[in-house]
């Protein structure tokens, strides 16, 4: 009580508000007119004073704006508003809805949005000022585009379709609803050209997010979670410090251990009964090739600028 309504209304609706109430005082023959408009939700307070914590939220509602002339000490107009909200018609995924109310939709020859019918909101869940003037084709699934183009062909043609068969439309949350369509349209007699296309949409089957209210990921968001990504494809490909020193002291000490290994190798004397004897009589290999049966290719005892082998030859 006591604050003004429009700091109840959503920022992007303020506009078209406030338009809204300077028609209705600019002809006072309107009794009523009628807007989609989101307010703000109170946030409430269940624990102590935590206000600023909570997400501001908004819901739609279809406003009724009444003005009325009240006679007391002296004459005031009184803006009366009766607030109906917009709940999404659908409750599950892919809903069948058997009783859904159609809508329309009007754009230009150019594809421009002129008119979305307040009916549509609870089904696509967008609001008139938020679509007025964007491309009624970007809402088309770009799988039915083929077919669509086959049927606007036919509306330039023969004046309208009767009713096509079910395609998808894209709903304000990202997801698409299936629909069909009857189709008419206005060709200006002077002119012989299409001056615009009425769609009037019948429901099929609802979206797989039901809650058509729900915000898509904006460009914002989008372009952060990019940021994101490049950052990480950044962090993988730069010079790693702490873990590439990690690596080198496994590897230095796995070196050590191999030497350590070795020496022990070296320092052992073999039995006599358990020499590793070679077959001399194989002419065929070669020093190196004889004592790699030693040790998987490696001898220790091998000096490769001698013929022979000998015991006398430090390993490295």
């Amino acid at each position: 009580i006591g604050r003004s309504f429009i700091d109840f209304v959503h920022p992007r609706d303020r506009n078209t508000f406030a338009s809204q109430i300077t028609n209705g005082l600019a002809v006072p023959k309107i009794i009523n007119s009628t807007m989609v408009c989101r307010i703000r939700r109170y946030r409430g307070l269940n624990t102590g004073f935590a206000v600023k914590d909570r997400v501001v939220t908004f819901m739609p509602f279809l406003l009724k704006f009444t003005f009325k002339n009240i006679v007391d000490e002296e004459k005031l107009i009184y803006l009366v508003i009766q607030a109906t909200p917009f709940f999404s018609a659908f409750r599950i995924p892919n809903e069948v809805v058997a009783k859904a109310v159609p809508f329309v939709l009007r754009h230009s020859a150019n594809g421009n949005l002129e008119y979305i019918d307040p009916d549509s909101v609870p089904y696509l869940g967008y609001l008139p000022q938020d679509v007025a003037d964007k491309d009624a084709l970007q809402i088309y699934h770009p799988e039915d585009l083929e077919y669509l183009q086959q049927v606007y062909e036919k509306i330039v043609k023969e004046g309208g379709v009767p009713r096509t068969k079910a395609y998808r439309m894209m709903a304000q949350n990202g997801d698409y609803l299936k629909v069909e369509t009857e189709w008419s349209s206005f060709i200006n007699p002077w002119s012989k050209r299409l001056e615009f296309v009425i769609g009037k949409h019948h429901i099929i089957e609802g979206p797989a997010n039901p809650d058509v209210f729900q915000s898509p990921v904006s460009d914002e968001e989008k372009a952060k979670a990019q940021k994101f990504r490049e950052g990480i494809v950044t962090a993988m490909n730069e010079a790693l410090t702490k873990p590439a020193e990690l690596a080198k002291q496994q590897m230095t000490k796995r070196c050590q251990d191999l030497a350590t290994f070795m020496e022990t190798l070296m320092e052992e004397q073999p039995k006599i009964d358990e020499e590793l004897r070679l077959d001399i009589q194989d002419r065929d290999h070669s020093y190196y090739e004889r004592d790699s049966v030693m040790l998987g290719g490696i001898s220790p005892h091998h000096d490769y600028n001698d013929s022979k082998s000998s015991i006398g030859t430090p390993l490295s």
